[in-house]
């Protein structure tokens, strides 16, 4: 088994990004430059001015451009700042931090004015949409939601995609405790892209459907979090269908005056998952450097799901037995996290910065709680471990020439993804399968901003990934005690290579009225495989071709805000978003929460053609399995959004049309292919219409396709306001509509559609004091729209057959004790007779369910500043302890749930 593969070359783009520091600092000093600055002045809620509050200009939400202390008045003035746009952030002790986005040369004269208050303002600034273009999210086009700190602290949840759940458009969807896939406008995984810093997460063998990735993150390493719905490939390429989810880490901590060391520490404990753990933060640097870092750990224990049971248990799915037979608690979903971060940041001259960053994630005994006693009843499904490392370097000049700002990022991230699987519906003797998935891309960009006048802002550049990919995989048999070489879930040493160049332009057609953007951008993707780099099988031949394609895109965004008065703006976008066939479209082979898949090289090879869906329902469609083209989103959307002093509100429709809709069908394959091996399995089944089975699932074998067209609108609604001087509310809805074109029915997407979902909050804060109290709570509608995936998926339809109902009583339930000598213990039935009972006499197959049940729940939490140093901050979740899931997850959600977390500052 391959642990650990070095890459023998240096990386030619490094030694460029350094060649490229070496030249900016040695050459000679520019011409002068106008030089700009910002006044202002910092009060409390009662108008009294603060003095010594902290208040720093960020490049791109991250680069600190100047620090100052306000003065005995309040007033603060940030001087020598160059042309663009920054974040200002001020910070004073016992107080809220709030920030503004502000434009230099500022149309506006009069100075600025910021309150601070103990109760954390909601975050509005931005930088996403614009590549780092610092805006104010209500002046946008696009629809942003802003998730600050303040919110991940008091949110329930331990890894990070739980922070995202109460955000209007957005849903999180758990395969298992350890795993969190972000939901956007009905589309995940793949179909969503994640970013660091406004760096690729997303690598090319990212799975489809809810994935695992994004929960890697470590919260302890985030300053906030920016969802921005709906396309932005024109601004950062494919993938960005649903939306664009980027993480900013926690900013370089300078200091207006001396030297500083600071940290904090952070200690929680849950009790539905019996969950402890903590992260720490230590800083010291001065005004032209910090060093920052943090380590943070955490270990949670079986989760108790609402009322102590399971709702989508093997036992009540295929024997009808009460899930509390296994426990009160939800075995196997236990799991340890830890993770570790450093940034640098260096201003050697002014205009210069250098900054370096470094994050390590690791799970460790995580396991896929769906494939087990969650859903298929299997004795092994462990993801062990999971790593994620990620490096960047960031060198930015600004005023270089006739650029407001250049700069350059070499970045380095690794995901590990090992895998130890069995199969066989809890048969102790099945074949094991261990896998070894690295995935290392470089990443290379280079990015300028400009402006023309005071009323055009351009953003432009070009980057690279360059991706490879170590795959491999052995099969232990039990009975034999032998142990097997086979081809690996991507073939070994695949290289996958991105390239792109984009071009963002603003304009104020008409100041404080009319304001456009748009940009361009052309995309490469180069995929290859290597026939000598993998396995051959019995007769010499290669299981895996030398093989590779190349594909082109050319995609565009549009959008206008269009102010109608002072507290009224109407904002409409045309976009383009695409998604390129990445390493798992092209050449994934193994089992999946639908089935078992083998690649389309591999169906193609077989003859085989695409089903018309992807279950034993499928049919011939006369289209042939081929290599795979990218999918395409056209995006059409129109809002309204209202802000006074006291209140904010927002109304979004939308409507998402997707072509060459990539997605899973049954194989069918020419009759007579019994005996046959598709994958590395041998065919044990065919089905008139030629699917075919093997014998790792009872499901037919599924193959990627290009299928066809699918539309999905929605609406989306956001209000926030002020009550009184104590009494705030925040509520949203977001409601989705899929249609597959061909047959009007649900798109076959995997994890499927969220329903209709909303959020309602009432906080009490009385003015001045220390103390606040949140109740709120989750409104979810039913999902009965199901697709053919979602049928057969065990998280969700949970079809069950009379076959599978046998293979669980033969092995699974024998494993766990509940059958003996042919006898399900508990009721003294036999097989038939559990079969009759469970499916009805004569009936071949049933659904588990045949919707997703909607709920509703009901909870509170609160917080108290001890000192100006501390707080304690409280959750009680699910305080009727409901049992419920989210649509397509695979685990139910926490009873009634304590969580607590103390913050320290020191």
């Amino acid at each position: 088994m391959k642990l650990f593969k070095p890459y023998p070359r240096f990386p030619l783009g490094l030694f460029l990004l350094l060649s490229l520091l070496l030249l900016a600092f040695s050459a000679p000093a520019a011409a002068s430059t106008p030089a700009y600055e910002i006044r202002g002045q910092v009060l409390d809620l009662s108008g009294a001015v603060i003095a010594g509050a902290q208040v720093t200009a960020y490049r791109q939400g991250q680069t600190p451009a100047g620090t100052v202390v306000t003065s005995a008045g309040g007033e603060f003035l940030l001087s020598d700042l160059a042309a663009g746009s920054y974040e200002v952030v001020v910070h004073a002790p016992g107080m809220a931090a709030t920030s503004a986005a502000v434009s230099v040369p500022r149309a506006e004269t009069e100075p600025l004015r910021f309150v601070l208050q103990i109760a954390p303002l909601t975050t509005l600034v931005t930088v996403t949409p614009g590549r780092g273009e610092v805006e104010n999210a209500f002046n946008l086009p696009g629809q942003v939601n802003v998730i600050g700190g303040d919110k991940l602290l008091s949110r329930p949840g331990v890894i990070l995609p739980q922070a995202l759940r109460e955000e209007v458009g957005v849903m999180v969807q758990q395969t298992t405790a350890h795993q969190g896939a972000v939901v956007i406008r009905g589309l995940t995984g793949q179909q969503v892209l994640h970013l660091i810093d406004g760096i690729r997460l997303n690598n090319s063998t990212f799975r489809p459907g809810p994935n695992q990735y994004f929960a890697l993150v470590d919260p302890n390493f985030v300053e906030r979090l920016e969802v921005a719905r709906g396309p932005a490939s024109a601004q950062y390429g494919s993938d960005s269908l649903g939306g664009t989810v980027n993480v900013l880490p926690m900013r370089p901590q300078v200091d207006a005056t001396n030297r500083h060391f600071r940290g904090e520490l952070t200690p929680f404990v849950r009790s539905a998952d019996r969950s402890a753990g903590g992260n720490l933060r230590l800083s010291y640097g001065s005004r032209n450097w910090n060093l920052f870092g943090g380590a943070s750990g955490s270990r949670v224990q079986d989760l108790r799901a609402g009322r102590g049971s399971d709702s989508h248990a093997a036992v009540t799915r295929f024997l009808g037995l009460p899930s509390d037979v296994l426990g009160d608690r939800l075995q196997d979903t236990a799991f340890t996290q830890f993770a570790g971060f450093t940034r640098f940041f260096w201003k050697p001259a002014p205009g210069h910065n250098l900054s370096a960053s470094y994050m390590r994630s690791e799970q460790r005994g995580g396991r896929r709680y769906d494939k087990l006693n969650g859903g298929n009843g299997d004795l092994l499904h462990a993801f062990d471990p999971q790593i994620l490392d990620f490096f960047y370097l960031r060198y930015e000049k600004q005023q270089a020439g006739g650029l407001d700002s250049l700069s350059a990022t070499f970045s380095y991230n690794r995901q590990r993804d090992d895998r130890r699987t069995q199969g066989g519906a809890g048969n102790p003797l099945a074949v094991i399968t261990d896998e070894f998935n690295q995935t290392a891309a470089f990443g290379y960009q280079v990015q300028a901003t400009t402006h023309i006048g005071a009323r055009q802002s351009l953003v432009f550049g070009g980057e690279i990934y360059d991706e490879y990919i170590d795959s491999t995989r052995t099969r232990f048999d039990p009975l034999t005690s032998s142990r097997t070489d086979v081809r690996g879930r991507f073939p070994d040493e695949t290289r996958y290579t991105t390239y792109g160049l984009f071009y963002q332009h603003g304009l104020d057609l008409f100041p404080n009225r009319v304001r456009l953007q748009g940009g361009l951008r052309y995309s490469t993707f180069n995929f290859r495989t290597f026939a000598d780099a993998n396995l051959r099988d019995a007769n010499g031949q290669p299981l895996v071709p030398d093989f590779s394609t190349t594909l082109h895109d050319v995609t565009f965004n549009l959008g206008t805000v269009v102010r109608l008065t002072q507290q009224v703006q109407l904002v409409g976008t045309v976009r383009r978003g695409f998604r390129a066939p990445n390493v798992n479209d092209f050449s994934s082979v193994g089992l999946t929460s639908n089935g078992f898949e083998v690649s389309p090289d591999d169906g193609s090879t077989a003859g085989g053609e695409v089903g018309s869906a992807a279950d034993a329902s499928a049919a011939a469609t006369g289209q042939p399995v081929t290599t795979l083209e990218p999918e395409v989103l056209y995006n059409y959307e129109l809002g309204l959004r209202f802000r006074t002093g006291r209140m904010t509100a927002s109304l979004t429709g939308f409507t998402n049309e997707i072509s060459d809709f990539i997605t899973k069908r049954a194989l069918l394959l020419p009759l007579g292919a019994v005996g046959q091996s598709i994958g590395g399995q041998t065919i044990v089944e065919q089905l008139p219409s030629g699917a075919v089975l093997t014998a790792v699932d009872s499901r037919p074998v599924l193959v990627r396709a290009n299928v066809g067209a699918v539309s999905i609108w929605g609406i989306e609604s956001a209000w926030q306001g002020k009550l009184s001087d104590s009494w705030s509310a925040h509520a949203n809805f977001t409601y989705l509509r899929g249609r597959d074109k061909a047959n009007g029915g649900a798109p076959d997407i995997e994890g499927g559609l969220p329903p209709a979902t909303g959020f309602f909050s009432l906080r009490w804060q009385p003015p001045g004091k220390r103390y606040w109290l949140e109740g709120y709570s989750n409104l979810v509608g039913k999902q009965d729209r199901l697709s053919s995936l979602e049928l057969t998926d065990q998280r969700i339809g949970a079809l069950r057959s009379r076959t599978s109902i046998a293979r669980f009583f033969n092995n699974g339930a024998v494993a766990r004790g509940l059958v003996s000598g042919g006898v399900l213990l508990a009721t003294s039935e036999t097989l038939d007779q559990v079969i009759d009972r469970v499916l009805g006499a004569g009936v071949e197959s049933a659904l588990f369910f045949t919707k997703t049940p909607g709920f509703v729940t009901f909870n509170l939490r609160g917080g108290y500043q001890v000192s100006e140093q501390t707080d304690l901050t409280f959750v009680l979740e699910n305080l009727l302890d409901r049992n419920y899931r989210y649509h397509g997850s695979g685990v139910d959600a926490p009873g009634f749930n304590t969580q607590v977390t103390y913050h320290i500052r020191f």
